[in-house]
């Protein structure tokens, strides 16, 4: 039916919406899990509310449909799994992939994200990281950060958008939709000045295409994944960032509400920043860290032992002086005390 159809029967008697959504329930909860079916009557039940429509027994439906089973067993992926899909992927989907993990931002906050809503963080002149703005200007809105690996990664993509001929500016979009630079093709695709916002439905679809086609997750009971498409990066932000950061406030940086924790951006940048090392994908990357990390600590090393030295030095020439000075000391007295010098004094 259609929706006016079925609103203007059951406003005459709702008992035959009632009757013909438990024989639908009977008929299908073979066929779809628990889950769906609920979805299926929390939208109707919107529907009807919304045309200010009452009078169906919701409870007795309610207690119809069959519960909705926990199947979230899936698990985050592996940063050697990650790596691996970094190593066989093209610049976009790196970039799709880097923005998940290293800020933990849902499929859907792609929709309406333009390179306005990303912004470097610098620290003596080099970028530690960069602040996201997730569903900007929207209700949803909240703030985040991504690795300074994942900035790096789209300043590549956007350069490679330019040299294609796209003039970004803030509300260009962030990731786009593919083009084809080849003149003499009978059939181009998009013009590559032109750039066509990548929605989230067809990042999860083109992920899930990806995953399958370079075989690089396992299939469970048929349907059923180790980890999920797009969502498997979000808990692998979560469970990573965790290593380094309050529960508390990796939650606020995945955008769940809190609405008694406020947490400055400073305090929250500077947790974030100890995370980093964790959440940075690129093995590369991971050893030029850990090799400026023992440079630090070996220059360290080095200027203790110069200002060591100077100590060393400093006393040592003060052991010189009082050695001279006692060495004066010395030859005055003998000086005095010499025979000859007593005998001179008699004569005197």
């Amino acid at each position: 039916m259609e929706p006016d159809e079925l609103a203007g029967k059951t406003r005459k008697n709702p008992k035959v919406f009632q009757d013909l959504f438990i024989d639908y329930i009977e008929n299908r909860r073979k066929e779809v899990s628990g889950s769906t079916l609920h979805q299926f009557r929390d939208a109707l039940k919107h529907f009807f509310e919304m045309n200010d429509m009452d009078g169906i027994n919701w409870s007795k439906i309610a207690k119809i449909i069959p519960h909705a089973k926990k199947t979230g067993s899936d698990r985050a992926p592996t940063i050697e799994e990650i790596r691996t899909i970094l190593e066989l992927a093209d610049i976009r989907t790196k970039c799709i992939v880097l923005l998940c993990c290293s800020s933990g931002i849902r499929v859907g906050a792609f929709d309406g994200l333009v390179w306005g809503n990303i912004a470097p963080i610098t620290q003596k002149g080099r970028i530690v990281a960069a602040k996201l703005v997730a569903y900007h200007g929207n209700r949803e809105q909240y703030y985040t950060f991504v690795t300074p690996e994942c900035y790096n990664a789209l300043l590549q993509y956007r350069k490679l958008r330019e040299s294609a001929g796209e003039r970004i500016t803030p509300s260009s979009p962030l990731i786009r939709d593919t083009w084809d630079n080849n003149r003499y093709r009978k059939q181009r695709m998009q013009d590559p000045g032109i750039a066509i916002p990548l929605t989230s439905k067809s990042i999860a679809n083109q992920m899930g295409e990806f995953l399958k086609k370079m075989k690089l997750r396992e299939s469970r009971l048929g349907t059923n994944y180790e980890f999920k498409q797009i969502h498997g990066f979000r808990k692998f932000f979560k469970t990573t960032a965790e290593r380094a950061m309050k529960t508390i406030d990796v939650e606020k940086l995945m955008g769940h509400a809190e609405n008694y924790y406020r947490p400055h951006e400073q305090y929250l940048l500077e947790e974030y920043l100890k995370a980093v090392p964790y959440l940075t994908i690129s093995e590369a990357t991971e050893l030029k860290d850990k090799l400026e990390q023992q440079i630090t600590v070996s220059d360290k090393k080095v200027g203790e032992l110069e200002r060591y030295n100077i100590v060393l030095q400093d006393r040592l020439e003060r052991l010189e002086r009082s050695y001279g000075d006692l060495k004066e000391m010395i030859a005055e007295s003998l000086d005095h005390s010499s025979p000859n010098r007593r005998i001179a004094k008699i004569s005197r």
